[in-house]
């Protein structure tokens, strides 16, 4: 079988990418340098598309996607036909994948968005885009620097993904864009979409994963789905509560704090359950008496004070968690986009504060 290697630059260029596949090739995307990827094999007959996923490891590898249902999952509407969507997500990347699919499916254009912000929101005005998607962490940085009095309406559609949405951002984003519809997605290159809802308070409605992988259960906190007769673990802890699931945090994101398990995730979702904070990410250290301890980064908001929002922090967390999840230091910074935003939301570590 031969499989053709493609480095795109940029979200555009998957457009004639899509047309080989759906003509019948196997087509592998992959960064300048990353040629070694090309002996992957696709797993089965068909048009495959590959693309590059590194998955909980770190290490880059190749993931096929069967042509068939990558395309199904992009709409193929008239609401949507023509519309000039708008992205951050790179060319190789599943996310970047499923941007410029649906922009095709629907016979209408993409740009990349880059993270210079001036840039990126003359991007979004002129001309101006339909459809937005990106992970919350951008968005929020997006707005952060947003250019005063430029003009434009904002996307009658924004796409969140590559990440968990916090509820506080949730309720952020629904305030700053109170016409826009918002579709949330959580997916990997390994398993496709799991989850998809149009709420921005961090829960999906478990019919959606049904819909998509009739049989999951949560094992142990862990969500796993059968394929191919064999049940898989995602990688994801999640809660259900009736008809409704969320994602709690990944299952390497678990410190053991004196034979405690902690939760580093559930962690900084707390932590942006307090006034003043931006974004939060919880990390272990390790610890010679405890084996590892908690160490919270966060980010502050547009002119609040890091030490009052510290002290706020200390209070709320006590309040709410147990003890060994206490933060033991504290870390205020900026915010950042991350590359891997499921694993290391964007906090630039740095500006450590007493150590408890």
């Amino acid at each position: 079988m031969a499989i053709s290697l493609i480095h795109p630059a940029s979200l555009g260029e998957l457009f004639p990418v899509f047309d080989r596949v759906a003509a019948g090739e196997c087509v592998l995307l992959a960064f300048p340098g990353d040629d070694a990827l090309g002996g992957a094999m696709p797993p089965a007959a068909g048009p495959h598309l590959g693309v590059r996923s590194s998955g909980s490891t770190g290490i880059p590898k190749v993931v096929w996607c069967a042509w068939d249902r990558l395309a199904a999952e992009a709409r193929d509407g008239a609401r949507t036909a023509g519309w000039r969507w708008v992205s951050p997500f790179h060319p190789t990347s599943f996310a970047g994948v499923q941007v410029a699919l649906q922009a095709w499916r629907g016979r209408g254009s993409v740009a990349s968005l880059p993270m210079d912000w001036d840039q990126a929101w003359r991007a979004l005005r002129e001309p101006a885009c339909d459809a937005l998607s990106a992970t919350p962490t951008y968005l929020d940085l997006l707005l952060q620097n947003e250019v005063p009095g430029m003009a434009g309406s904002d996307p009658r559609q924004i796409t969140l993904g590559g990440e968990v949405l916090r509820p506080a951002l949730g309720e952020r984003l629904r305030r700053r864009f109170p016409n826009t519809a918002f579709t949330v997605v959580y997916a990997s290159a390994e398993f496709g979409v799991l989850l998809k809802t149009h709420r921005l308070d961090g829960w999906y409605e478990t019919e959606a994963l049904q819909h998509r992988h009739r049989e999951w259960r949560a094992n142990d906190g862990m969500l796993e789905i059968r394929v191919g007769g064999a049940w898989q673990a995602t990688g994801d802890l999640v809660e259900v509560c009736g008809s409704r699931v969320r994602v709690v945090g990944r299952g390497d994101r678990v410190a053991n704090v004196a034979g405690a398990k902690v939760n580093l995730d559930e962690v900084a979702r707390h932590a942006e359950e307090v006034e003043g904070v931006r974004r939060a990410l919880a990390v272990a250290e390790a610890n010679p008496i405890t084996g590892q301890v908690v160490c919270l980064r966060f980010a502050s908001g547009p002119g609040a004070d890091p030490v009052e929002v510290r002290a706020r922090l200390e209070a709320h967390l006590r309040s709410v968690l147990e003890k060994p999840a206490w933060p033991r230091r504290w870390e205020a910074d900026e915010l950042l986009p991350g590359r891997n935003a499921k694993r290391a939301l964007g906090i630039r570590a740095g500006n450590p504060q007493a150590r408890d």
